[in-house]
């Protein structure tokens, strides 16, 4: 808004009148030469009833108006409507970079995160990667699909659907945009309902093709990065001959592959790619388990990091008074173990002081619990800081404290590193591989732990060796560990053909005794780890079991338990009446057979008659409504009135199917099971040579009785016994 003001234009800001945006203008000391107008919230929260008003009015800030820049997902609605009334009004998403084509490139590179305008802390680890390979290529591209999200009520949601379709068979979404390192095309993907990774993923892919001009990504190169954005969105849109990488990076990788529509996605990127590249050992150990077909060209290749943004620092403390963390406030990064971990320290060294930089959903709850614990201003919380900025940060203190359970990299240790401070780390994966052989030249190590003690024991330990740092040396290692220049390197032979490192399994015990050793809290790792090895598992089963689990309530505790009767020695079936791929995103022991019934339950008649009458009838007659209402591509007004009865219509069947049809049907199911799992499951189990069943819940009950009774010799319980084979 200034950079418009200040160019002589008159602009006008609309904005919800929300204490987020008091705050900001306060913050910006006001906007000189801009109009603010402010609309209140509806009950809803949103401001969707006054925006319409204001874009349909004869006066105001929209009449006078010949650009309108949509900053969010939620004014996409109102700006076209302010188009649709004002065909000579330029709608655009962005101040810059609307209205050119998106060109050929020598190498492209696809990301979900990138450094911009609304975040510019995301995705700097891609920009400095593109950055370490773009001297070696002509015409380098990124395409940047940006997530627009937030709040919005229902009929706001549609509206925002119904416009991104328009505004993508437009192809008005991509803003192509020069930066020193490549030509970025930031993609705007107005995505509101995240909850499933799928249609996430195919929704960038679409918003991605609206703005190619072929429809495709002219490029010989294609370098993805997480396997479920751009490595889907390579896969989709990459020209046939190019030459797919993927960079896996995701710490969420569990809860993507815990999706069954989300997993098949991610084994079609695997199948497509030409070499996939996770950022750290324990990265690829994840989806080589899951995927042991793609293990050859699944390899390791770290973040590359331009370490020469950072330089060493002043003196530190020998004390290491003063502490920080810097990253998101959340409760797997274990701030508050570690704020609970500062406040015993706090109560021995009065000097100690811990700054949080970051912000996140525990904030509140941080600052609260700062304050009851008596810390006063020894403890504080500041707000981001830019990418530039960290190096001048890190110079301010004496030790990074990070505390995460669990990490695929730890970029952050190695900036703290580079600028010359020393590192207090868990075990968390990515920064126990990035610290290899320099941990105690850089900091020490520390297991994960919900144990605040943890935290305050290997601060006390690392306090007295701090005169034996060594920062510089640690740093050297990591310029050809993690550095540009190093890292460019192998990329570029990627691109060209090479397939990524694989990591080489170290010795027996080895891994572990060089950690201990950097912590000094452990000995004689090798002789423990044998005392707690998984027992190796017999030639004979000590027995046979069959877990009905049919619709259980907690899933993991099932597989918990069926993994814990593997480990024991037994040979176990699961019966179950949900998708196989469940189980295997619940990390189910690879040795157990799921035998499944859903599809079997899918063909009753009842169900299939229900789901005809009141969701897939109505459905159709409703598609072919908001079909015809959508000929018309410049109103929305149509598509959103049929929009509106869609959602009525599912309310009330789903209202149906939940007050009406399973309260009968649950009376029934239970039968209907124990029928099923006599036709389709029995003639596979030879339940002859099985001792033990155990039934995990009440849709089980019917199938198990009957089991019993026409297998005496069997043990049929309701109990998952965990003694059950002992052998003690």
């Amino acid at each position: 808004m200034k950079e418009l003001a200040s160019s002589g234009s008159r602009v006008s800001l609309v904005v919800l009148d929300a204490p987020v945006w008091r705050e900001a203008l306060e913050e910006l000391g006001g906007l000189d030469g801009v109009e603010v107008v402010s609309l209140t919230p509806d009950k809803d929260g949103t401001a969707w009833g006054p925006a319409k008003k204001l874009a349909a009015a004869k006066s105001g800030p929209f009449a006078q108006a010949d650009t309108v820049v949509a900053g969010d997902a939620q004014a996409l609605p109102v700006a076209w409507i302010v188009k649709r009334r004002r065909p000579g009004v330029t709608l655009v998403l962005e101040p810059h970079g609307a209205g050119r084509a998106v060109a050929p490139s020598d190498l492209a590179v696809v990301t979900p995160w990138y450094p911009s305008p609304n975040n510019p802390y995301a995705g700097s680890f891609v920009q400095a990667a593109t950055a370490a390979v773009a001297g070696n290529y002509e015409r380098v591209t990124v395409f940047h699909t940006e997530d627009w999200s937030g709040r919005a009520s229902a009929p706001l949601h549609d509206a925002i659907r119904v416009t991104a379709e328009r505004l993508r068979e437009r192809g008005a979404l991509g803003h192509v945009l020069d930066a020193d390192e490549a030509t970025v095309v930031r993609v705007p993907v107005p995505i509101l309902l995240r909850k499933n990774y799928a249609p996430w993923a195919e929704t960038q892919v679409e918003a991605v093709r609206s703005v190619l001009p072929t429809g495709r990504i002219e490029a010989p190169v294609v370098h993805a990065h997480t396997g479920i954005y751009g490595g889907v969105v390579a896969t989709r849109l990459a020209r046939p001959d190019a030459r797919i990488v993927v960079t896996e990076h995701s710490s969420f990788l569990g809860r993507v592959l815990s999706q069954p529509p989300a997993a098949r996605l991610y084994e079609e990127v695997l199948e497509r790619a030409d070499a996939f590249m996770c950022v750290s050992a324990a990265l690829r150990e994840q989806v080589v388990k899951r995927f042991p077909q793609y293990a050859e060209k699944v390899g390791v290749l770290p973040n590359a990091i331009s370490l020469d943004r950072f330089t060493p620092g002043p003196e530190r403390s020998p004390e290491l008074l003063r502490w920080l963390y810097l990253g998101r406030l959340l409760e797997p990064k274990g701030v508050k173990e570690l704020l609970e971990a500062f406040a015993l320290v706090a109560a021995e060294e009065p000097r100690a002081t811990l700054t949080m930089v970051g912000h996140g959903p525990v904030e509140e709850e941080l600052r609260a619990r700062g304050a009851e614990l008596g810390l006063g201003d020894r403890f504080r919380i500041l707000p981001p800081v830019a990418p530039e900025a960290v190096g001048a940060l890190m110079h301010e203190y004496d030790l990074l404290v990070h505390a995460s359970k669990r990490e695929t990299f730890g970029m952050t240790v190695v900036e703290a590193i580079a600028s010359g401070l020393p590192v207090l780390v868990t075990r968390s994966g990515g920064p126990e591989e990035t610290m290899a052989g320099i941990e105690t030249a850089a900091g020490a190590l520390m297991d994960v732990s919900d144990d605040p003690q943890v935290i305050v024991d290997a601060y006390w330990r690392l306090r007295e060796r701090a005169g034996e740092l060594d920062l510089p040396a640690a740093r050297e290692v990591l310029e050809g560990r993690v550095g540009c220049e190093a890292v460019g390197k192998q990329l570029v032979e990627v691109y060209g053909g090479a397939l990524p490192p694989v990591p080489q399994a170290p010795e027996a015990g080895a891994g572990d005794e060089r950690a201990d050793d950097a912590a000094g809290d452990r000995a004689e790792t090798g002789a423990k780890a044998a005392e707690g090895a998984a027992p190796a598992r017999r030639a004979e089963p000590v027995g046979r079991a069959v877990v009905l689990a049919l619709t259980p309530a907690k899933p993991r505790r099932v597989v918990d338990f069926a993994n814990h009767l593997v480990e024991k020695g037994a040979e176990v079936t699961l019966v179950t009446a949900q998708p196989p791929a469940l189980w295997e995103g619940l990390a189910l022991d690879p040795s157990v057979p799921v035998v499944s019934v859903a599809d079997a339950e899918k063909k009753l008649r009842i169900p299939r008659a229900e789901r005809f009458l009141v969701y897939r009838a109505p459905r159709a007659v409703l598609r072919r409504a908001r079909r015809i209402a959508a000929k018309n591509r410049e109103a929305i007004g149509p598509e959103l009135a049929v929009a509106t009865v869609q959602r009525a219509h599912t309310k009330v069947a789903n209202a149906f199917h939940k007050k009406v049809f399973n309260r009968g049907y649950r009376e029934v199911r239970p039968q209907l099971f124990a029928r099923i799992t006599q036709r389709r499951v029995l003639p596979e189990l030879a339940l002859d040579k099985v001792d033990t069943v155990f039934v995990s819940d009440i849709n089980s009950t019917v199938t198990g009785w009957k089991w019993a009774k026409t297998h005496p010799h069997l043990k049929v319980t309701t109990s998952l016994d965990r003694t059950a084979y002992d052998t003690e």
